[in-house]
């Protein structure tokens, strides 16, 4: 009984094989599609790259959780004008002696930053990061001096005066 190979192209010469290519370029074309869903940083056109992050919400605080692996913490910056917290700074390339030759790499090195806009107002001198493990954790506690609630009544239209309160 002759045994067949486990490989599907055994004894054909690859690149001439029609099936082959087909399955490069789909190869390559989920490579193209779903690269950015699973490296912490996505590249943007402007070459700089984007931290991955979550944004989640206490009754007390706001936390942001950027994902900055391989980043030192001396080379994050984390700066709030007004309400715009920005988060930046450089994934810097690991120097070896020898030399290497690359088949491909999926890392990305380069500079990165991160803006987002707090829905409120936030004392900067309440802010707290830290980063643990490649993880930059902003903690933002909210100033509830500064929180508003309003009651705003809806007319009908009529300019009768009777309508509806809402809260915000």
């Amino acid at each position: 009984m002759a045994r067949r190979s486990l490989m599907p192209f055994s004894g054909t010469s690859m690149s001439n094989d029609p099936f082959f290519s087909l399955q490069q370029g789909m190869n390559r074309l989920f490579d193209e599609v779903f690269h950015g869903t699973r490296l912490p940083m996505a590249e943007r056109e402007e070459g700089l790259l984007t931290p991955r992050i979550n944004v989640s919400e206490t009754e007390n605080q706001i936390r942001i959780t950027a994902e900055l692996p391989g980043v030192a913490d001396e080379d994050v910056e984390v700066t709030l004008d007004d309400d715009l917290l920005t988060i930046r700074g450089e994934k810097r390339t690991e120097t070896k002696e020898e030399k290497e030759n690359y088949h491909f790499t999926e890392r990305s090195f380069g500079q990165f930053q991160r803006a987002i806009r707090v829905p409120h107002a936030i004392n900067p001198d309440d802010v707290h990061a830290d980063m643990t493990n490649g993880v930059l954790t902003i903690t933002l506690p909210k100033n509830p001096a500064h929180e508003q609630t309003r009651h705003i009544k809806v007319g009908s239209g009529s300019g009768s005066g009777s309508g509806t309160t809402i809260s915000h």
